[in-house]
């Protein structure tokens, strides 16, 4: 009496095909192309700026008593020679109303300052001196 035993092979994780794979390392180049020239660009930021510049800049409305009150303040800080290597400017949000919606402003005025790709609201006083001394600070 003779017996034949066969034995059945079962794999539990399939040899990929040779498509797949050129599909996968395409995603992985076309994710570390994107990574290289997004930490590589000199593109624009959220809150004004970019990537290698400081930049200190007054988001207002002409209606505001905060804003006015601030404008004169900042008016002085932007003439300062001490600052210069900060980039410091004001812009009418009724004047660019789709960089409000962008930067999803929502009281005035918003002071924002971008340093090496982060952005960073300024939550100090509102006098000249206070400006100067947290710039100088950065």
């Amino acid at each position: 009496m003779t017996s034949i035993l066969t034995i059945e092979r079962t794999t539990i994780c399939a040899k990929p095909k040779k498509e797949s794979m050129k599909i996968f390392m395409l995603l992985g180049g076309l994710i570390l192309l994107y990574i290289f020239l997004c930490m590589n660009s000199n593109k624009k930021l959220k809150g004004g700026g970019t990537l290698k510049e400081k930049t200190f800049i007054l988001y207002y409305v002409e209606w505001c008593p905060h804003c006015q009150t601030v404008k004169p303040e900042w008016e002085k800080l932007e003439k300062d020679p001490d600052l210069k290597g900060i980039k410091i400017d004001k812009i009418d949000c009724e004047k660019n109303s789709k960089m409000v919606e962008e930067l999803d402003i929502e009281g005035f005025p918003t002071i924002l300052f971008t340093n090496k790709g982060k952005v960073e609201p300024y939550n100090g006083q509102r006098e000249y001196e206070d400006f100067k001394k947290f710039l100088l600070s950065k």
